[in-house]
């Protein structure tokens, strides 16, 4: 069981996707990279976590994590999503809509809107890779 978040549990992440029987008709088309930061909650996140993960030829590559924020500024990714801690854990377990989350700011989401859209008649993905994935909160039994 990984724990969230973590470079074994992003790892898993991008392996079930990767094995997924639809990710290539989901990833057809996908231009751009991808940043995601998981802002620090106290009691919760002591630091913020930060990864960027590439696409290429319908696959995800090995995420790579950075120390800060800021980091990111740098590559430039296509795609940012960031939110608080308890954000990400609500949405990895279901409790709350990605689409209720951008829509009332919970998550912030910069990048081609258009193309995210495009991809919501595949969300059955996600829930199969969620399904898979065993996850351990850092703040579960806190």
């Amino acid at each position: 069981m990984a724990t969230f978040p973590s470079k074994e549990w992003c790892e898993e992440a991008v392996r079930l996707v990767n094995e997924d029987p639809e990710r290539s008709l989901a990833a057809r088309g996908w231009r751009g990279d991808i940043g995601v930061i998981v802002d620090a909650e106290p009691g919760r996140l002591s630091r913020p976590f930060v990864v960027h993960v590439v696409t290429r030829d319908c696959l995800i590559e090995t995420p790579r994590l950075l120390e800060e924020p800021d980091d990111l500024d740098e590559l430039e990714p296509a795609y940012l999503a960031r939110a608080p801690y308890s954000v990400w854990k609500q949405l990895l377990q279901g409790s709350l809509d990605p689409v209720e989350a951008v829509l009332r700011r919970r998550i912030a989401v910069k990048g081609d809107l258009q193309q995210l859209i495009e991809r919501l008649r595949f969300k059955g993905l996600a829930d199969r890779v969620l399904a898979g994935l065993k996850t351990e909160y850092l703040d579960d039994g806190a």
